[in-house]
């Protein structure tokens, strides 16, 4: 479960996950949310000579851990691929435990969406029975993934990746990295990363070509992920939280 604030609008997702479907609900709080939601039931899937689909269908929870199929296309042939969502009690942690610090490096503590509302007061903590998920993804493969709610208005990767390195105005150092990927590697994808400053954090962008349109992509690094998960080392991302945290 998560809160979602933007500028206008302020709305609750809570996912479900069960043996064979995911189930998402958006409760608006304040305004309409409008933001683009991950709720559809197939997404594209494109790696380094493989083109599949990752499925809402066949899912298989244990605990806190969530497969979800990766099928090749055409093909019964799937990926490997899982979220575990470890646990962090948040019970007492103040809501203003976050500290941005002078420069990037020295970012501390558990991050979760009341960081975004400057009204929040500083002797706020979260209530007993309060918990963040940290996601740990495992994957026997690297790739991009997206859908139809993904797709810009852009029809040349060139162009997306261009209006992407411009975004800011500041002239911040920034990398690009295109690959191939799909069946037969005839398809493009595109990652524009820039990097940390003192005042700002790596951002990351992926871009893909596909069927004659641009989609903005997630990318899952193959192996397993290790995000951080103890605070005084650098910053926690807490912004998945239990219904406890989110009705506070």
């Amino acid at each position: 479960m998560t809160v979602k604030p933007i500028e206008k609008a302020i709305a609750r997702l809570d996912t479900r996950y069960s043996n064979g479907a995911r189930d998402i609900k958006k409760t608006n709080i304040i305004g309409s949310y409008s933001q683009i939601i991950d709720d559809l039931e197939s997404s594209t899937v494109l790696a380094n000579n493989f083109e599949g689909t990752l499925e809402d269908r066949y899912i298989e929870v244990s605990r806190r851990t969530v497969k979800r199929p990766v099928y090749r296309i055409n093909s019964n042939k799937k990926l490997n691929y899982e979220t575990t969502y470890r646990t962090l009690d948040l019970s007492g942690v103040d809501a203003r435990d976050y500290n941005a610090g002078n420069k990037f490096s020295g970012r501390r503590g558990i991050f979760t969406d009341l960081n975004n509302y400057k009204e929040i007061p500083n002797d706020i903590a979260f209530p007993t029975g309060s918990v963040c998920y940290i996601p740990v993804t495992t994957s026997e493969r690297s790739f991009f993934v997206f859908n139809a709610q993904n797709k810009t208005g852009y029809k040349d990767l060139d162009k997306w990746i261009d209006a992407t390195e411009n975004q800011f105005s500041d002239n911040r150092q920034f990398s690009t990295t295109i690959v191939k990927v799909g069946t037969n590697n005839k398809q493009e994808a595109a990652q524009v990363k820039f990097f940390a400053t003192n005042d700002e954090p790596e951002y990351i962008y992926n871009g893909v070509d596909h069927q004659d349109a641009i989609y903005q992509a997630s990318y899952v690094a193959s192996g397993t992920t290790k995000p951080n998960e103890n605070s005084f080392n650098g910053v926690v991302d807490c912004t998945l939280v239990n219904e406890v945290a989110a009705d506070f």
